[in-house]
């Protein structure tokens, strides 16, 4: 059977029973088209996976009953965490949607030095994570954190491993990690690359400067096959 998944808000969970809010509802209802004694999903978006039985259903709430709960669902004991410089158009709507998909537990869009675009709309952003998190089964909702330039970003991750993906990279991902890394934060520039003094304060900060191949790759596309190759690396068994 088919698994569907809905977003419930902690607010909605009362002890084994649920409500879903007025938009999940409409999903419910028009697209899926379910009926009383249903099994569904929810999401906390905080870290936690429940199994409910629908018992309930009218056109402003569907409720129901908790049948099991499961802690970390979909989720890696591994944490990436991604910094991009904001990119044009869809591809950073892209970037949000696949990295969600892949497991990252935070996206932090970076305002550089060359930097085209120099604003995220956020209710867009955390609704396309929400709807990634949806599609993928993921309990945990990736935080989008608020739009900050490089200095910022070194003093908000401090003792987290850095590495950046960058063409010029001299390393490859299995050589820079060396041992098993429980947290990584990875770094990948926007379409103009970084400037030389972004170069210099990432060599200052001893970020590890990593090549994904011998072609150069989008920011988008460095981006996923960054994260793909991270996941293989240091175990997303979930």
């Amino acid at each position: 059977m088919e698994e569907h998944f809905f977003h419930i808000h902690p607010d909605n969970l009362d002890h084994n029973q649920f409500t879903l809010s007025k938009e999940e509802t409409q999903h419910f209802l028009k697209s899926l088209r379910e009926k009383k004694g249903d099994s569904l999903w929810l999401l906390d978006g905080l870290g936690t996976a429940y199994e409910g039985t629908v018992s309930g259903i009218n056109p402003k709430s569907v409720s129901g009953i908790i049948k099991q709960a499961h802690p970390s669902y979909g989720e890696s004991d591994c944490e990436i965490h991604l910094a991009i410089g904001l990119i044009k158009g869809n591809r950073m709507d892209f970037v949000l949607e696949k990295a969600t998909e892949l497991g990252v537990k935070s996206i932090q869009p970076l305002l550089l030095d060359r930097c085209v675009k120099k604003k995220l709309n956020m209710d867009r952003a955390n609704r396309i994570v929400i709807t990634a998190a949806k599609q993928s089964g993921r309990s945990y909702f990736p935080q989008v954190r608020d739009l900050i330039n490089m200095t910022h970003w070194f003093d908000n991750f401090r003792g987290c491993y850095k590495i950046v993906c960058r063409f010029s990279g001299k390393k490859t991902l299995a050589n820079a990690l060396g041992k098993a890394r429980i947290k990584v934060c990875m770094l990948i520039g926007p379409e103009g690359d970084f400037s030389e003094n972004e170069i210099e304060q990432m060599k200052q900060a001893h970020v590890e400067f990593i090549s994904l191949g011998p072609r150069r790759l989008r920011s988008e596309t460095a981006a996923i096959v960054g994260i793909s190759n991270l996941n293989q690396l240091i175990g997303d068994e979930g």
